[in-house]
C-alpha cells in the first residue's frame, strides 16, 4: 500500500515532467484506486503539492494541476540570469580546471542523449546538472540550492519550452559553448552567450503561446 510520502512524489514527478498537464482535472477517488489507498493519505500528498503551487484547488469544482504562470517565471528567469552573469567573471578568472572534466563528462552524456529517443526531462536534468557544476565549483552551492527551492515551477516551464521548440542541439551547442568561453577566460562573451542562454527560452515560450 503506497504512503502519502509516495503518492506526493510520484504525483509531483508526472507534473514537473508533464504527464500531467497544467489545467488537468485530478480527481481522488482515481487517485485512490490508482494507488490503491483510502483517500487519506491521497489528500495528505495533494495538500502538500498545494502548498508546492503545483496543484490549485477550487472549491465545488475540483483539483487541477497548476497553470504554468508566466509572470512568476520571467521573475525566475530574473533572478537566475542575474545570479550566473554575476557568476561568470568569477568563473572566466579563477578558470579551475578541475571543473572541466566534469563539464565535459555531463556534455558527452548531453550527445549521446541525442544520438536516440529521449524525454524533454532527460534533457533538462542534464541541462539543470550542468549549471549545478559551475556553481558548485565557485563554492555557491548554497546559492543554487535556493535557487532550486524556486525551480518546481521554472522545472515545468523549461521541459515545455524544450518540447515545444525541439532545439536540443541548440541547447547542447550552447553548453559546449560556454564551457569553451570558461576555458578562455572571456567573460565579457560568456556573461552575453549565458543571458541569451536563459532568456531565449522565456521569449520563445511567450512568443508560442500567445
Amino acid at each position: 500500500m503506497a504512503s502519502s510520502e509516495t503518492i506526493y512524489r510520484a504525483l509531483r514527478k508526472e507534473i514537473l515532467n508533464l504527464t500531467l498537464a497544467p489545467g488537468q482535472k485530478l480527481r481522488e477517488e482515481e487517485l485512490a484506486a490508482r494507488f490503491e489507498v483510502s483517500r487519506t493519505p491521497v489528500r495528505a500528498a495533494l495538500s502538500r503539492l498545494s502548498a508546492e503551487r503545483l496543484i490549485r484547488v477550487e472549491p465545488r469544482k475540483g483539483t487541477f494541476v497548476s497553470e504554468i504562470d508566466l509572470d512568476y517565471v520571467r521573475q525566475l528567469v530574473f533572478l537566475r540570469t542575474s545570479v550566473e552573469l554575476r557568476l561568470m567573471p568569477m568563473l572566466a578568472q579563477a578558470r579551475p580546471p578541475e571543473l572541466w572534466e566534469k563539464m565535459e563528462e555531463n556534455l558527452t552524456r548531453q550527445r549521446l542523449l541525442l544520438l536516440g529517443e529521449f524525454e524533454p526531462s532527460q534533457f533538462y536534468r542534464l541541462d539543470n546538472k550542468f549549471h549545478a557544476l559551475y556553481f558548485s565549483a565557485a563554492g555557491m552551492e548554497a546559492v543554487w540550492v535556493l535557487l532550486q527551492q524556486f525551480h518546481v515551477h521554472y522545472t515545468r516551464f523549461r521541459v515545455l519550452d524544450m518540447r515545444q521548440s525541439g532545439l536540443f542541439p541548440q541547447f547542447y551547442e550552447e553548453h559546449r559553448r560556454i564551457l569553451e568561453l570558461m576555458k578562455a577566460g572571456d567573460a565579457d562573451a560568456l556573461s552575453q552567450l549565458i543571458r541569451r542562454h536563459l532568456e531565449s527560452p522565456l521569449e520563445r515560450f511567450s512568443s508560442h503561446n500567445r
